[in-house]
């Protein structure tokens, strides 16, 4: 109750003297009438964030075809490598024709980490990831995936080679079995048909790639391997090219050649040529191709060979071609 009766003097103390007089509802009813301040409009953080993902995918809808089309080699499409042959197509053979017109990019990597001058040679063998180039391990040797095709004929897959029984990106550091760094554990890694110790195959994201055989971690050769045990056959080849000498078209000379390196070629060692600054593309009658890197007087892939006397040959093959 004393509270109560306290009332009146608590009220007074709280309101610090404050009047409710007429000059006060006065002032509220004048603050009453006058203009509403405007509120200022604040946008939810999930709107905020929905138009800045709006507006993102608006920029880079506009953006990627244009940056595609930018990095493309002069006079290609964006992508387009060379013909690539889908399961169920016919198999043809690669002709002196389709070499000239591949769409190869030119010195797209270096030979051995070391930088290739610009255009010095078409380089087949894909780019290095994770420090390591993609391949795949089995049996020893090694293959190195080509960027073409891009999607292999089925019909070309031969005898199996085992499963990827490891994924890593340190392949030089695995225990054995099937290792690879871009084909993903359990996927099953074929011989390209009457090529085994050349030429691989496997998929990787769905499509069927084709992985050449190379050295790899100091090894090149295994056993009493010779070239011709890591390369398709001479009768299997129908072109080459040779950067700055020309494509040889005949299917005869171009097999004779492939004999002429076979015969003539003397191991050195199990590293690849770092001075290789030209290219050998050899197309081979199953319309796949691989390629040998070349240096002055050497070429390299699995292993560095010296055969100065394929190159003279290679170039009295040119006169052939180019006489009447």
């Amino acid at each position: 109750m004393n509270r109560l009766d306290n009332l009146p003097e608590i009220a007074r103390r709280e309101l610090g003297g404050l009047n409710a007089d007429a000059r006060l509802l006065a002032k509220i009813r004048l603050a009453a009438a006058g203009p509403a301040a405007p509120r200022r409009a604040r946008l939810r953080p999930v709107l905020t964030a929905g138009l800045a993902f709006a507006l993102c995918l608006c920029v880079g809808l506009w953006a990627v075809p244009a940056l595609m089309r930018d990095g493309a080699p002069a006079g290609q499409g964006a992508g387009a490598i060379l013909d690539t042959h889908a399961a169920g197509q016919a198999i043809t053979p690669v002709t002196g024709a389709q070499l000239r017109a591949l769409d190869v990019p030119s010195g797209v990597i270096s030979v051995g980490g070391s930088a290739a001058d610009a255009g010095s040679y078409r380089n087949l063998f894909a780019p290095e990831r994770d420090g390591n180039f993609p391949l795949i391990l089995a049996d020893g040797a090694a293959y190195r995936m080509l960027i073409s095709p891009t999607n292999m004929n089925a019909k070309l897959l031969g005898e199996t080679l085992g499963t990827v029984t490891e994924y890593t990106l340190e392949p030089a550091l695995s225990s054995g079995g099937v290792v690879s760094n871009i084909v993903s554990a359990g996927e099953t890694v074929y011989a390209v048909k009457g090529m085994r110790g050349a030429l691989a195959a496997a998929y990787v994201k769905g499509s069927l790639r084709v992985f050449q055989r190379v050295s790899f971690a100091g090894t090149a050769l295994l056993g009493r391997e010779t070239l011709a045990d890591t390369l398709a056959s001479a009768d299997h080849i129908t072109a080459m090219e040779l950067t700055g000498a020309g494509v040889v078209d005949s299917v005869q000379a171009a097999q004779g050649l492939m004999q002429t390196l076979f015969d003539n070629a003397e191991y050195e060692s199990a590293s690849v040529g770092s001075g290789s600054t030209r290219s050998l593309l050899i197309g081979l009658d199953n319309g796949l191709l691989m390629q040998l890197m070349v240096g002055e007087d050497t070429l390299s892939a699995c292993g560095t060979w010296s055969c100065p006397g394929f190159l003279e040959a290679y170039a009295q093959a040119m006169e052939g071609e180019a006489a009447p």
